[in-house]
């Protein structure tokens, strides 16, 4: 069983979206915790790890977005934070840091975004993970070319809506940070 720690609630959910998906298993028992942002994850995340454990959880994805910083440091901090409560090499794990923000993942695929919002015509970027503030371009996006004040994507509300659409494969090829999340849970499906 699974259990994801992420930054907030909405990345929490898209998280155990795509774990189901790349399982293939939608009724894969999955625990999420979202927390208040990255600070609350770094400091709470140690005593939900031991309650998820205590839950039958043997496998723990940490998401913690690198907003604009060496993704390797963020790991590390990330690690070094959690690792001061308790001994992480005790629990399969994997600190998955998407590059900038989760979004760019979201944006890899704008086929995706268009089965959720089909009014919302998103160009195809090659790499998103190069773009900056990845939600608030999204955001941007959603404004632009037609003189609206509310932008027709909100990340709380339609990340979880587009991740069941999402190309695994596509995202993978266009998000180098998008690989360790799946290769983490296949060999951890493969290992039992």
């Amino acid at each position: 069983m699974f259990a994801i720690l992420a930054e907030d609630r909405s990345d929490a959910e898209v998280l155990r979206i795509l774990v189901r998906r790349i399982v293939g298993r939608d009724d894969l028992k999955v625990h999420k915790m979202g927390f208040g942002g990255c600070g609350e994850l770094r400091r709470k995340a140690a005593s939900h790890i031991q309650n998820f454990s205590r839950q039958g959880a043997s496998r723990f994805i940490i998401c913690h977005d690198s907003d604009g910083k060496d993704p390797e440091a963020v790991r590390k901090d990330v690690r070094d934070a959690i690792g001061r409560k308790i001994d992480l090499k005790r629990f399969r794990h994997a600190i998955v840091v998407p590059v900038q923000e989760l979004e760019a993942w979201i944006i890899a695929d704008e086929a995706a975004i268009a089965a959720v919002i089909p009014s919302l015509d998103i160009k195809p970027v090659s790499q998103p993970e190069t773009i900056m503030s990845p939600k608030e371009w999204l955001t941007k996006q959603s404004r632009a070319g037609k003189s609206k004040s509310k932008p027709l994507y909100l990340y709380a509300t339609h990340n979880a809506k587009v991740a069941p659409h999402l190309d695994v494969a596509k995202v993978q090829a266009k998000c180098p940070s998008f690989r360790l999340l799946v290769e983490f849970v296949q060999k951890a499906m493969k290992a039992g």
